[in-house]
Parts: C-alpha cells; sequence; structure tokens
C-alpha cells in the first residue's frame, strides 16, 4: 500500500501520476517542439524503447538540431556523459546506452520530471533518429503504460 491524499493508502492496483501541473508543462513544452520542427515530419512510436521517434535525413540534421538545441539546452556525448546529472546517467545505463556520435538533450534538469531527447546518427551516415521521453527523479513510481499514455497524447501518435 502507497500512501496518498484521498485516505492516506491506495491499493496495489492504483497508479501513480505525474501531477496534473507537471503534466499541463510538460505538454506545451513538447507541442512547442512540434511547431518548432520542420512542417510534414512524421513522428511514430517506437516499439523498442516505448518513446516517441522521428526519423529523418542528415540534410535535415541542421534544422531540427537548432530546435533540439533550442528546446534542451543541456546536453551530452560519450565523452561527457559521466558529468551529466543521475538521472540521465542511470537512463542511459539502464535503457538507451550511448555510443560515439550519439548526443543525449535535456531540459531543466533540476526538475522533478524533464523531458530529454536522444540523437542517433546511423551507420548509413544518411539517416538519424529522434527520441523524446520522461525522466527525473519524480517519474519513479508511475507506471510506464501511463508514461506512454502521456507522450502519445503529447506527441499526437
Amino acid at each position: 500500500m502507497i500512501k496518498n491524499d484521498r485516505n492516506n493508502f491506495m491499493s496495489a492496483p492504483e497508479k501513480l501520476m505525474i501531477g496534473e501541473e507537471i503534466q499541463k508543462d510538460l505538454e506545451s513544452y513538447s507541442q512547442q517542439i512540434l511547431a518548432e520542427l520542420p512542417p510534414g515530419l512524421l513522428w511514430e512510436w517506437d516499439d523498442r524503447f516505448d518513446v516517441p521517434l522521428l526519423v529523418f535525413p542528415k540534410d535535415m540534421e541542421e534544422e531540427i538540431l537548432t530546435v533540439i538545441n533550442h528546446r534542451f539546452p543541456n546536453q551530452w556525448d560519450i565523452n561527457s556523459v559521466k558529468s551529466s546529472p543521475p538521472p540521465i546517467r542511470k537512463l542511459l545505463d539502464k535503457t538507451f546506452g550511448i555510443q560515439p556520435r550519439q548526443t543525449v538533450f535535456a531540459m531543466d534538469t533540476n526538475r522533478e520530471v524533464f523531458l530529454f531527447a536522444l540523437c542517433w546518427p546511423w551507420n548509413d551516415e544518411v539517416t538519424i533518429s529522434l527520441r523524446i521521453s520522461l525522466t527525473g527523479k519524480g517519474i519513479v513510481g508511475i507506471d510506464q503504460e501511463k508514461i506512454e499514455e502521456y507522450l502519445r497524447k503529447w506527441f499526437r501518435l
């Protein structure tokens, strides 16, 4: 049993959620990212990592990464990842990893829950993947299905 505001306890089936104010803020931030990216891009759901995925040609890299750099001012690569905050290191250690030429971006990492982006150039030298998801201390205990629900809504998937 976990404590909550209603009755001091919740049953096991009840799921933890991200607070409504944080949800609205992250949804707004996601919508701003989508609005600033070039029109006509096709986001899809990445079943491998359960995150929104954008696959685009290398000739769009500068235009797309300009938006990502603006919206995600913190970034790390394989050489600097050891200096990243604990939620980023944990995320990379447990889920995604990081290879040469890959970059992880994040919005304000001091927030309880924040968006991050992963940029992965493909070995074909012409294709790049961009994945966006949530992490942070406030994500602990949140059901993965709930996170997927938020991300699908925010990225219109």
